[in-house]
């Protein structure tokens, strides 16, 4: 009876998120072909089967008419229940605590970053083992890709690929670590997802049914360029506008640009640059009203007065840090730059020159 009582969670809440109008569940007998419709109440529902669940089952499927002027009938929801009706109870464990769609449904999306590892925990129970049947015996279970635009971020149009496929059986599995498996031109590279399907085959009359479908989305290592200084470059005047190109932050993730004095220190807290702090997803903003971006981030900001935070000669560390979920937010460095300023030099050469100008 757990499914059934599955099946009546499932159905509460497709109800709730209906306003008040007609509904139904329709109970099919597999092994008699009979048919019956229960009525549910304005708000919906528990309610006892018509016929006692055989051991082909029975398919439930839940109807309501539409609102005002639309008279259609629509179908919400359908579930099998049998004696044997697999069930799954997985669970996708990555560093980001990020998931869209309800876990409870293994209909639901993850995400983590391309070079960290994810681990899946997987449960298999209500077949029979040793049946001749296969759909009593065993479920088909596949890993499939499908990769993303590197600018847009989007999968759109872009066909699925067979990455692994088995026959499960009941028991447990434990998969960690494990990382993503998309082509890309190196791991960090990767950018797409992995779709984790397990069907129920085909048999008494229905056909092959997705029993569940999460996916892991994989966003690629954020990396950063700058323009307009080398490492040891010397600068006798006013330092240029330096420019920093940001390429794939990560959905959830603070960067900036920091300034400190000597050659780089990994670890360095250093002057925070005025005007280059970015900062994406919930956690980095609590009171956003919109929901925030679920996806990469490229973007590139100028520093036009980085003078103003080199003020005495000497040496200097331009360094970018991100912050992701990963590593605990801890700080990372996706670049750093040493430079120096010598005003005194260009001071020197201007007297010199003075000195020796014609009378």
């Amino acid at each position: 009876m757990k499914q059934l009582a599955q099946l009546l969670t499932a159905i509460i809440f497709a109800w709730a998120q209906l306003p008040a109008q007609e509904s139904w569940v329709r109970q099919t007998d597999l092994t008699s072909g009979l048919t019956y419709d229960l009525p549910l109440g304005p708000t919906g529902g528990p309610f006892t089967a018509a016929l006692p669940v055989s051991e082909q089952g029975s398919l439930f499927e839940l109807f309501a008419r539409g609102t005002a002027w639309d008279n259609n009938i629509y179908l919400l929801d359908t579930k099998l229940i049998r004696a044997y009706a697999p069930v799954i109870e997985l669970v996708i464990a990555t560093e980001d605590a990020y998931v869209r769609g309800d876990p409870a449904s293994s209909n639901f999306v993850r995400r983590t970053r391309a070079d960290r590892p994810f681990g899946i925990n997987l449960q298999v129970s209500g077949l029979v083992p040793g049946s001749t049947n296969q759909a009593e015996r065993e479920l088909y279970f596949s890993v499939q890709g499908r990769l993303f635009d590197m600018e847009t971020y989007s999968g759109a149009g872009a066909e699925a690929f067979l990455i692994h496929e088995a026959n499960l059986q009941n028991g447990a599995q434990s998969l960690s670590p494990l990382y993503h498996e998309l082509p890309s031109a190196s791991l960090s590279g990767g950018c797409g997802e992995q779709i984790y399907t397990f069907i129920r085959y085909a048999a008494d009359g229905v056909p092959d049914t997705i029993l569940a479908q999460p996916r892991i989305e994989v966003w690629p290592v954020a990396t950063a360029s700058i323009e307009n200084v080398t490492a040891g470059q010397v600068f006798l005047d006013r330092i240029p506008s330096i420019i920093v190109r940001l390429n794939h932050l990560y959905p959830d993730s603070r960067t900036y640009v920091q300034l400190y004095t000597g050659t780089q220190a990994l670890g360095t807290a250093g002057t925070l640059i005025n005007g280059t702090e970015r900062r994406f997803g919930r956690h980095y903003n609590p009171e956003l009203e919109e929901e925030p971006t679920n996806v990469p981030q490229t973007l590139s900001i100028s520093m036009e007065d980085l003078s103003n935070y080199a003020a005495t000669d000497g040496i200097y560390t331009l360094e970018v840090i991100t912050e992701t979920p990963f590593f605990n937010r801890a700080p990372e460095r996706l670049l750093h730059v040493t430079f120096e300023v010598d005003r005194t030099v260009s001071s020197r050469g201007q007297i010199t020159t003075a000195e020796r100008s014609p009378e």
